[in-house]
């Protein structure tokens, strides 16, 4: 009766053999190379994200739904900015234009004020004379304006906040956090005024295609394919690392999310259609050494072995912040753990 309870040697056992060791492959790489959508639309980012740095710039857009009174004999005019301290505090100087065309929050980017319309100058159409210049070196960023500046500011399509000198910084969206607002003040009234759009739009290095790298503000994809061993065939898959080393990174906060998707057919460009997240891990943004559990991908291409497109790399979530790792080409790894499937019993 004794034996009746024993599970045959297999998978069911791997968890409480300590002594147990699985065999192990490496896989042979195909291909990599970096897939990139240089002008993404950032409007749902849960950051705006303002600055200039290692080839990249940054600026913001916002525009207020002003109601329709009068504001002669306001005692303040504040606009106001709120800074995520989750990331590195810069400090930059920073000059604020009135935009000289509209622009649609989801839609517009480095090159697109809306979605049929480009701006004329690249990097958006906005007076030539700042409304105003100053320096951010606080927790907020606090615009104090008069009421020339604020009925010129109603008669406008909006704001640019444009970075001056070196450096990063992060204000929370409406979507992630304390919304950019105009305070208005009378006596002892305060009138919050609602935002009615925001976004960042950014430009920033080209990879060369062969470079492999990961990138979130400008989207970088890795693309990474293995071939398939069919010695795995038949077999149970109990782990795959995919290791690889960062030759440089861009961020300025302590730690990133490194996500994995599936092709589901053929690499074509970076719109080729993926699966879900199949990996997730979060890594200091400095560590030269990236190691990802991907065992999901090669039990699946171990049972349909024709449908192996690779996977991309890249961050999670691609919005967040401005960041990229560029990693040494030849250096991704897979190294594969398999036992014998369990018998069945009878």
């Amino acid at each position: 009766m004794l034996g009746c309870n024993e599970l045959p040697v297999g998978g069911g056992e791997l968890h409480s053999r300590g002594d147990f060791e699985a065999e192990e492959i490496q896989l042979l790489l195909d291909n990599t190379f970096t897939e990139t959508d240089v002008y993404p639309f950032l409007g749902n980012s849960l950051n705006l994200a303002l600055g200039k740095e290692r080839g990249y710039e940054s600026r913001v857009l916002v525009r207020f739904n002003f109601p329709d009174t009068s504001y002669e004999g306001l005692d303040e005019i504040r606009f106001v900015l709120t800074r995520n301290d989750v990331f590195d505090k810069d400090t930059i100087q920073f000059s604020l234009h009135l935009l000289l065309g509209e622009f649609q929050e989801t839609k517009a980017n480095w090159q697109q004020r809306t979605d049929v319309d480009f701006w004329m100058n690249e990097g958006a159409d906005y007076e030539a004379d700042p409304i105003y210049t100053g320096v951010i070196d606080e927790d907020s960023l606090v615009v104090l304006f008069n009421y020339f500046d604020l009925q010129a500011i109603i008669a406008s399509q909006g704001m640019i906040l444009i970075p001056e000198d070196s450096g990063f910084v992060y204000f929370y969206s409406r979507e992630g956090g304390p919304a950019p607002q105009f305070v208005l003040k009378k006596n002892d009234d305060v009138t919050p005024v609602a935002i009615e759009a925001d976004c960042h739009i950014v430009t920033g290095p080209d990879p060369f295609f062969i470079d492999p790298w990961i990138g979130s503000g400008l989207l970088y994809r890795n693309y990474v394919r293995f071939f398939f061993d069919s010695l795995l065939i038949d077999q149970l898959v109990i782990f795959a690392d995919l290791t690889f080393t960062v030759e440089d990174h861009f961020a300025k906060r302590d730690s990133v999310a490194i996500g994995v998707r599936e092709l589901l057919e053929p690499i074509s460009d970076f719109d080729t259609p993926v699966g879900p997240l199949i990996a997730f891990e979060k890594v200091a943004a400095d560590d030269s050494i990236i190691s990802i559990d991907i065992v999901r991908h090669i039990q699946r291409i171990t049972e349909h072995p024709d449908s192996n497109f690779g996977f991309f790399v890249l961050f999670s979530p691609e919005t967040y912040d401005i960041a990229n790792m560029k990693v040494i080409r030849g250096s991704h790894e897979i190294t594969v753990g398999y036992v014998q499937p369990a018998e069945e019993r009878y």
